[in-house]
């Protein structure tokens, strides 16, 4: 007789023998689509390795294979199954001429090739005895580039007009020559060459906080060479910020210049708003006006570096501060940071002086009646 000691679970025992049939099922399934020798040296399956029943020796082989396809061999090797893979010489074959395959990522040493069609090459180097490219693409424009021993060669014919554009990059230096149309060259945030000249090009150089350097640029009526920027006409260079016309000068930031004069715009055709600015208040700007002498922190110790004006002070608050300065004198860019206005300390001074010269005359004119007073 046979004594229960516990309890089975009856939803366990189910799972149980579900798992089990299906896994069955499952071996059935491989099973049927698996073809081995009696001894199991070599067996072909739809499936990757799995428990045949077979005893499996050193060295026996396993092929998997789909729709004609083998996608994987394994070899019997220390009790387990081990996939293949395959060195170069094993695939040294004498030609492939109809191979197509997806091979993912391939690393290779030599690529030799006619044709290599694709979207993008990365890294490594290209190299061969030339590169040539010639044709016409849709919208009917003729493209040409190669690239030889004499140097790299671009070169477009446009269809709607008959202008060419050659680009070339030689020993000689950068060239563009068009004819036709101008063409442009725009320089982006470096040119570093020796030499860079054009026929009938324009040069537009962006020089915000990019560098153009070498010696010599040259293009459309302006040459920069060595430390000299100069019209090839002699006429004047005009730096602007919309784009023409000469209406509205950019702002020009510098350290020391020198000029044999300053040129401002007075005429009274270019002035709104004009009104009079009274002397008396011109001598008491003058008057409430500090002039000290000071060095620029970034100056050295030369007798040049040593300087003598009013003095903006823009580090202590009000009722503490160092040196005085009228108002009128100071203006502000648009960063808000302070400087002097010359061109408004000049005229002040002007008016100033206007002012003393009037009082002078007013006291002169008393003198002298107290000494004719005095002398009758």
């Amino acid at each position: 007789m046979i004594i229960a000691t516990g309890s089975v679970d009856i939803n366990e025992a189910t799972l149980i023998a579900q798992t089990a049939s299906k896994s069955t099922d499952d071996l059935a399934d491989k099973m049927k689509n698996t073809v081995a020798t009696m001894d199991g040296k070599t067996t072909v399956s739809t499936s990757t390795p799995f428990d045949d029943g077979k005893e499996h020796n050193e060295g026996d082989m396993w092929t998997v294979i789909n729709d004609d396809v083998a996608s994987a061999m394994y070899i019997y090797t220390n009790g387990s199954w081990q996939i293949k893979k395959w060195d170069q010489e094993a695939l040294s074959v004498k030609q492939l001429s109809a191979l197509t395959a997806d091979l993912g990522h391939v690393t290779a040493g030599t690529l030799e090739s006619a044709i290599i069609n694709g979207a993008q090459i990365n890294g490594g180097t290209v190299t061969g005895s030339c590169i040539d490219q010639d044709f016409t693409s849709s919208d009917g424009n003729h493209y040409q580039l190669w690239a030889d021993y004499n140097g790299f060669h671009y070169r477009v014919t446009r269809s709607s007009d008959g202008m060419v554009q050659d680009m070339r990059m030689t020993d000689g230096g950068f060239t563009v020559k068009g004819s036709g149309t101008v063409p442009t060259v725009i320089a982006g945030d470096s040119i570093v060459s020796n030499n860079i000249t054009g026929t009938n090009v324009t040069a537009i150089m962006n020089l915000k906080g990019n560098t153009v350097s070498g010696s010599s640029v040259s293009g459309n009526g302006l040459s920069i060479s060595g430390h000299t920027i100069a019209c090839d006409d002699s006429g004047q260079l005009w730096f602007e910020t919309n784009g023409g016309g000469g209406q509205k000068v950019a702002d020009i930031r510098a350290g020391v210049i020198y000029s044999n004069g300053t040129a401002l715009k007075s005429a009274l055709s270019a002035k709104r708003d004009v009104t009079e600015y009274s002397p008396d208040e011109a001598l008491s700007a003058v008057m409430s006006t500090d002039v000290k002498k000071w060095k620029y922190k970034d100056s050295d110790n030369s007798a040049d570096s040593q300087h003598i004006g009013p003095i903006i002070d823009d580090v202590n608050e009000v009722g503490k501060k160092s040196a005085s300065i009228a108002n009128d004198m100071i203006s502000t860019d648009e960063n808000g940071n302070y400087y002097l206005n010359e061109s408004n300390t000049i005229s002040i001074l002007l008016a100033a002086l206007k002012k003393s010269n009037q009082r002078i005359d007013e006291l002169s004119y008393r003198i002298a009646q107290l000494e004719r007073k005095n002398a009758q």
